[in-house]
């Protein structure tokens, strides 16, 4: 048996524990000595098997501390995957597919939100807007509005796993896109089609709000792989 094969092992018998109460969230998790006593194997992995636990959000850890057992949510899960996700991320062609994946995502949700969104969540959609209007020069100001424009889609169906995926992604993607060159025209355009979006939802037009939300990712994702390539090809 493999160095990690076993740590995998150990690691879902101790958040089997986790599951059926044994080991209850706040409580310390065995110390090394006494994993490695009851799995019959080194301390090398025993940590291995703490890792992965920490990656599946079983575990919370203060340097110094023994780790002690955390209740697992959603959001946790979800970063957990994004941050092993980094890697097939990265690149022109792992951004593009998160944005292509962005587009199938938000285009449902906004079809969703004609029909659902209560008055609550377009009073928060417009104060989203109201903030980016005045956070034209301000470019940390405007990307923290604009996200949570597009964070109110996500939390209208009232499932958390939408939510889970913005944070994990749709966030993460819109606060480390390259700013265009065209910048304050960009954004006073993108914040226009904000507004086109909530009054699509106002007036109960999912085809419209579709399509301004397609043509609002799609300028997005366009407008920044134009960027990447004329920087590609600059001498």
């Amino acid at each position: 048996m493999n160095l990690q094969t076993t740590s995998h092992q150990i690691a879902e018998a101790l958040a089997a524990d986790v599951r059926g109460g044994v080991l209850a969230p706040g409580e310390m998790f065995p110390s090394e000595r006494d994993l490695c006593e009851r799995f019959g194997v080194g301390r090398n992995v025993v940590r291995g098997a703490i890792g992965n636990l920490q990656a599946m959000g079983l575990i919370e850890q203060q340097h110094g501390h023994r780790p002690r057992v955390a209740a697992p949510n959603l959001s946790s899960v979800v970063l957990g995957v994004r941050d092993a996700a980094r890697f097939f991320l990265a690149g022109t062609e792992g951004r593009a597919h998160l944005e292509q994946a962005r587009l199938f995502l938000e285009t449902s949700l906004v079809r969703h939100a004609v029909h659902h969104a209560t008055n609550a969540h377009v009073a928060r959609m417009i104060e989203a807007i109201e903030e980016c209007d005045v956070s034209i020069s301000d470019s940390d100001a405007f990307r923290n509005a604009d996200v949570r424009f597009h964070r109110v889609l996500a939390e209208i169906p009232g499932n958390p796993i939408f939510v889970a995926l913005h944070e994990a992604f749709v966030e993460r993607l819109m606060k480390e896109r390259t700013l265009p060159s065209n910048f304050d025209s960009y954004i006073r355009r993108s914040n226009e089609e904000h507004k086109q979006i909530a009054s699509a939802i106002l007036d109960k037009d999912a085809d419209r709000a579709e399509a301004i939300m397609t043509e609002h990712l799609a300028r997005n994702f366009a407008s920044h792989f134009r960027d990447a390539l004329a920087g590609s090809e600059a001498p």
